[in-house]
């Protein structure tokens, strides 16, 4: 092999495999730089130097006709690979990557889905050469040699090239160890070859184009198949006949949480935070002494508990800082590793509580940092799009769970709200909405945000719709549109384009849910639809509506539900009448928003009939008669006859199913309305004991969502005695009430309580 070519062997994202190799490249002062990464990003490795580029960064690589086939290749600062770019790029020396293409892995990776593959992930080679060194694990063993020894000796480049070399030794035999005891697949070993077929026939390129010395910076699995002799012909043959797709590229922010393998990513690490403290020390032009390292690592530690409330004094931080010295010690390392800074800060900090130290490791262990991407490098139309929004919105895309409430009345709140609904609507779920209380009248929202790298992949997917996130969304809103048939389906996306601000797409979906409603025939859905219609024109003036559309909207359906409500209730299996009881629960609340008093006297109207009609389905009833209860439409013994009718002398199933409805809405209802609790005890008093004890089930089923402390109150009520209408007269005042009783009419009015005069 060409003496001129130096293969350095690498762990991915290692803080002291970067520190030597930075030394060995130093020292080698290579003509060109070939890195383990995706030819077609090539030409993205110029902007790893722009300033704004802020790792941990990674290159997003998609099929360009289906962006759902991507993969992406991370770096942090500590990365070697990234380094190797930027020492590259610092002495102005050619760069490029050499691994088998993206479009050969995607296009490979797609053939191999659905079919069983016999890729039996084969054991770390690392742990092989613990268990021959004593160590606990591969990764103990690694860190030990290499990650946590990256200071700067006299003669720091020849000692790199030394390590590099032992490193090459190692896992040449480790790697002959695994192929000749079969540890890996066909399918592993096959890809291995291929991938390394790639690899040479770089190396050859390079060593033609470059006379001077040519360094190679890949993971050191690979090293021995580098290294050893090939021919151009098998390596020709080898790559020949692979399926390959077009690919585009691009850098994308990504994620400390991203970089651990907690998070399923292959070639991840325990703690991407501690390491990042590793390579703090490793940059620094002076290695700073293993006492003031641990002091740093101990004050963050500290920093993190206080901010969850724990106690824990600055004694307590130097206390911990010498006992990690201590442990490192005993255990023969030059500095404290991960596990004796832990261990320390378990003992003295945290005084044995591992909940405590649980807290904080995902800020501390782990890490929340975001990358940054440079405004110069070029990116797909909607990330670009999305970055300019978050400057306006000053939103920053964090990796840890974070609230966000919005007051949809300022226009900063407006604008955040619009672009999370925005990005929902195109499945970019940056936001999840957990609470909205527009629908109360107090223009709130609240959000919890999270930045995943995964977004970037859909950012990529919702291009196919538009190239900006306005248009996406509204594109994407007006597609579906077409294709359903669904009223409630259709009412939602009306809700979903306002609370975007996309008034256009609404408008059309509006026209949409107008014809789908003339040949609509289940009364369940247009109730649905009819809900979050009400509650966006209601409360949704923070935004622009069509409002004299949407309100003739409403008025049409709704008059379509009253007129066949009844006859539709008729004979209801249990699914479809729950379903229907839902549905009315919320269409009796939208009537009262919405405020037309000859749409909620017809709706009255439908209700009595519902109660007086047999044919009706038991829980329709149940319901229908528990509003006119509480709407006062009807009097006290009017409700007890047609309670009496529904639950006396009726199948038990039947029974049962009116009374949890009738009884439906909480606890605190029938222990604050007295003549609901009497009338349901005069009910159940008047009962023979047979017939009883055959409705205990139907009682216990109805009773079944009050808590405990409810059913004691319940009881407490009832062991009072016999109970005056005292609710009923409360609700219709006195002669004595003075001004509450010329103030009821309002009050009612308010409430949208009608049959009051």
């Amino acid at each position: 092999m060409d003496e001129r070519l130096h293969l350095l062997g690498i762990r991915h994202h290692g803080p002291g495999s970067s520190a030597l190799l930075r030394q060995a490249l130093d020292a080698l002062d290579p003509a060109c730089v070939l890195v383990e990464g995706p030819p077609e990003a090539d030409a993205l490795i110029p902007y790893a130097a722009e300033e704004g580029m802020v790792p941990p960064v990674a290159l997003l690589l998609y099929a360009s006709e289906d962006s759902t086939a991507a993969s992406f290749y991370p770096f942090a600062e500590f990365s070697p690979e990234w380094q190797a770019l930027r020492w590259a790029s610092d002495r102005h020396r050619p760069v490029r990557f050499i691994d088998w293409p993206a479009g050969v892995s995607l296009a490979l990776s797609k053939h191999e889905d659905g079919e069983k593959s016999d890729t039996a992930h084969s054991s770390d080679p690392l742990d092989l050469l613990a268990e021959a060194a004593g160590y606990e694990d591969g990764e103990a063993f690694w860190n030990t040699l290499i990650e946590q020894t990256g200071g700067q000796p006299a003669d720091a480049g020849q000692h790199a090239l030394s390590v590099f070399a032992a490193i090459e030794e190692a896992m040449t035999e480790a790697r002959a160890y695994q192929t000749e005891t079969g540890a890996m697949s066909e399918t592993e070993t096959m890809r291995h070859t291929q991938r390394e077929a790639f690899m040479r026939t770089h190396i050859r390129q390079a060593l033609k184009e470059h006379e001077g010395n040519i360094a190679v910076i890949c993971g050191a699995w690979h090293l021995s198949a580098l290294r050893a002799p090939s021919k151009i012909v098998d390596d020709k043959a080898m790559t020949k006949d692979l399926p390959r797709i077009k690919v585009e590229a691009t850098w994308v922010p990504w994620t400390d949480s991203r970089l651990s393998f907690r998070s399923g990513y292959g070639a991840g690490v325990l703690s991407p935070g501690w390491y990042r403290h590793l390579w703090s020390l490793y940059a620094a032009s002076e290695t700073p002494a293993p006492e003031s390292f641990a002091a740093v690592w101990q004050a963050k530690t500290t920093a993190l508990l206080r901010s969850e409330g724990y106690p824990a004094p600055t004694a307590s931080a130097i206390e911990a800082a010498r006992l990690a010295l201590g442990l490192a010690a005993l255990r023969g390392i030059q500095m404290p590793g991960l596990a004796e800074m832990r261990e320390a800060s378990l003992a003295t900090l945290c005084y044995g509580d591992e909940v405590a130290l649980a807290l904080i490791q995902r800020k501390l262990y782990i890490g929340e940092r975001v990358g940054e991407i440079d405004e110069h490098v070029p990116q797909m139309p909607l990330a670009r799009d999305l970055t300019l929004w978050q400057k306006k919105t000053r939103l920053k895309p964090e990796g840890l769970d974070r609230e966000l409430r919005l007051d949809l009345r300022t226009e900063a709140g407006l604008l955040k709200s619009t672009l999370l609904h925005r990005l929902t609507l195109i499945q970019v779920p940056w936001g999840r909405l957990v609470e909205a209380e527009s629908g109360r009248g107090t223009f709130r929202e609240v959000w919890m945000l999270r930045w995943v790298p995964e977004l970037s992949v859909a950012l990529a997917e919702a291009l196919i719709h538009g190239v900006t996130i306005e248009q996406s969304a509204g594109n994407w809103t007006l597609e579906r549109a077409q294709a359903s048939n669904s009223v409630t389906a259709l009412a939602e996306m009306i809700r979903a384009a306002l609370v975007a601000d996309l008034p256009d797409a609404a408008t059309q979906c509006i026209e949409r849910l107008q014809a789908a409603a003339i040949h609509a025939s289940d009364i369940t859905d247009l109730m649905n639809a009819i809900a979050p219609l009400v509650r966006v024109l209601r409360y949704g003036a923070a935004r622009k509506l069509p409002e004299e559309a949407l309100r003739a909207l409403i008025l049409a359906m709704s008059i379509e539900v009253n007129a066949g409500v009844r006859v539709g209730s008729h004979s209801l299996d249990r699914e479809a009448a729950a379903a229907r009881v839902q549905a009315m629960r919320g269409y009796d609340e939208a009537l009262g928003l919405f405020a037309d008093e000859a749409l909620s006297h017809s709706w009255r109207h439908q209700l009595a009939l519902m109660v007086e009609d047999d044919q009706v389905a038991a829980p329709v009833a149940g319901l229908s008669l528990r509003r006119l209860h509480e709407l006062r439409a009807w009097e006290l013994p009017t409700v007890a006859a047609a309670f009496s009718r529904h639950t006396s002398g009726q199948e038990l199933e039947n029974a049962g199913a009116f009374l949890e409805c009738f009884l439906s809405g909480g606890s605190e209802i029938i222990l604050q309305d007295h003549s609901l609790l009497q009338l349901v005890d005069t009910w159940l008093c008047e009962l023979r004991e047979e017939d009883f004890i055959a409705s205990l089930p139907l009682l216990r089923r109805s009773f079944t969502g009050f808590d405990s402390i409810a059913r004691r109150r319940l009881m407490e009520s009832i062991a009072k005695g016999p109970m005056q209408d005292s609710g009923m007269t409360a609700a219709h005042g006195t002669a004595e009430d003075g001004p509450f009783s010329e103030a009821l009419p309002l009050l009612y009015r308010i409430l949208g309580i009608g049959g009051q005069s």
